[in-house]
């Protein structure tokens, strides 16, 4: 992978060593003209090569989709054993509340070195919503031989278009220590807005989703894609099967309704000057996806 950042320098234009694409006459010798028709001549540069070498340039480096990250941004502060309990109010003979102690699971589920470091450490994958415009036509009655117009109608909602997380089944399970009591806090206090993301009576999250590139030898990666999605809730919980059988690695679906998203390239990254530490010898650490 020693070219990867070769042409990184010139990351408006993704060029590769070869020269622009879009420069006239450098794909093809001067046309020899038969009866009218130009017919190309023998070419100059090699069509197979400079594709090849195209590869080598940042931007259009075929990335591996196994090298992404999430980061759930915020816990809410009402996700807690009292808060359950008074919510679904399951009493002992004394009176108290009994069962949804989540308390310590909280604490050892959502600390920093479990959800900061490489992000989620239970993520498993993800599920990145689509974008979906439908279209119709501007009908004209008895139209004969005219073009009936195209019109746009809908977008689809962010309700029926979920982000979805795939977490890993453990022995302190996040998903049902966190996630499930978070959707059953969720469905009594409403969708409505409580306060931003972060703040006490918030129920919401903002989820954070990078995805990763191979760089240079040494050379810590760096995301090629990042993901925001705002006002974050969790809406299932997948269903759990036991059983007798052979034992099966398990994980369980999560879907997020969210309010808005946004994606963002990394051209705003200085990679000339990643490349530059590189020839000083000073080399960036490694990150823990390195490959």
């Amino acid at each position: 992978m020693s070219g990867i950042l070769n042409a990184v320098g010139n990351a408006t234009t993704a060029l590769a060593t070869l020269g622009g694409i879009n420069q006239p006459g450098t794909l093809a010798a001067p046309s020899t003209i038969v009866s009218n028709v130009a017919i190309p001549g023998v070419p100059l540069i090699s069509f197979r090569d400079y594709f090849l070498t195209t590869l080598e340039s940042w931007v259009a480096t075929i990335p591996l989709r196994t090298q992404f990250i999430a980061i759930i941004e915020q816990f809410p502060y009402t996700l807690t054993t009292e808060t359950i309990q008074n919510l679904e109010p399951v009493k002992a003979y004394d009176g108290s509340g009994i069962g949804w102690n989540i308390d310590n699971a909280r604490t050892a589920l959502t600390n920093y070195p479990l959800q900061n470091v490489v992000g989620c450490i239970f993520l498993d994958g993800a599920e990145i919503p689509n974008e979906t415009l439908t279209a119709g036509t501007a009908t004209i009655d008895n139209n004969r031989g005219f073009v009936q117009g195209g019109i746009l109608e809908n977008r689809d909602a962010f309700a029926s278009n979920n982000l979805t997380l795939r977490f890993r089944e453990t022995n302190t399970s996040f998903t049902d220590m966190i996630m499930r009591p978070w959707v059953i806090l969720a469905a009594h206090k409403g969708f409505v807005y409580r306060g931003a993301p972060g703040t006490k009576e918030s129920i919401k999250c903002n989820i954070t989703i990078m995805q990763y590139s191979r760089t240079y030898q040494n050379v810590s990666q760096i995301p090629r894609k990042v993901w925001h999605f705002y006002d974050c809730v969790p809406l299932s919980v997948g269903n759990r099967s036991l059983s007798y059988d052979a034992e099966a690695y398990e994980a369980y679906d999560v879907p997020f309704l969210y309010n808005y998203y946004t994606v963002s390239d990394n051209l705003y990254i200085p990679l000339p000057d990643i490349i530059k530490t590189l020839g000083n010898g000073n080399i960036p650490r490694i990150s823990p996806f390195q490959r």
